[in-house]
């Protein structure tokens, strides 16, 4: 990502869990938080730049409603200005954003995903499906950072707090309250960045209406 700041070093302390609910009011985001596109190009992009954070394990009988709410949502988001879009490209909820990413791009073509890769060897023991929607999803990104060139211990949560920290919006798929998707979005509401949990439905239509009522 060209237009990026530098990479900011691991923390060295332990990644705090996220509190069991989300504590935020529903009006959380106005069309005044979101400046013009071309301005927010000039000085990083960060107020139009979302973020994905979410399971690896999606349940099988929520994929197409879950994938149907995720493009109501981002086609939300696109009307209100926000054009960037960060995946980590795991396996699960990271894939499944990415892919609408890409399909949103077709009715708005100026959106961009952006990748951040933890490590060079992420698909080293994914199954073969897995690591060809991985490719596709590569092939079709508007730009990639790669974070190391090798797995350590740590690398995820690198990754997770880089796309936070160039974002305005954390979207997350979150239905445990431990584990990596709830670090990251207690991480998030740390950055002050509202959190979309698209795994809860009603909650995510009341967000689309009040951003359109906004």
């Amino acid at each position: 990502m060209k237009d990026l700041p530098p990479l900011f070093p691991p923390a060295d302390h332990e990644y705090e869990e996220a509190a069991d609910e989300l504590c935020q009011p529903l009006s959380f985001v106005t069309r005044e938080m979101i400046s013009d596109v071309f301005d927010s190009q000039l000085r990083g992009r960060q107020d139009i730049t979302a973020c994905f954070t979410g399971h690896r394990q999606l349940p099988p009988e929520d994929a197409e409603a879950l994938s149907d709410r995720l493009d109501e949502l981002l086609e939300c988001l696109a009307r209100h200005g926000y054009r960037d879009f960060i995946s980590g490209a795991a396996l699960g909820f990271d894939l499944l954003a990415a892919e609408r990413v890409i399909a949103l791009k077709r009715s708005v073509p100026d959106v961009r995903l952006l990748l951040a890769i933890p490590c060079q060897n992420q698909t080293a023991r994914w199954r073969p499906a897995d690591t060809d929607r991985y490719e596709h999803i590569v092939y079709h990104a508007d730009s990639i950072a790669v974070l190391s060139p090798r797995y350590y211990e740590g690398c995820m949560q690198v990754r997770n707090r880089f796309m936070v920290d160039r974002s305005s919006l954390c979207i997350c798929y979150m239905t445990a309250f431990q584990g990596g998707t709830a670090s990251t979005v207690h991480y998030a509401q740390t950055q002050k960045l509202p959190v979309v949990n698209v795994a809860d439905e009603e909650f995510t239509r009341i967000f689309i209406r009040n951003m359109d009522q906004a």
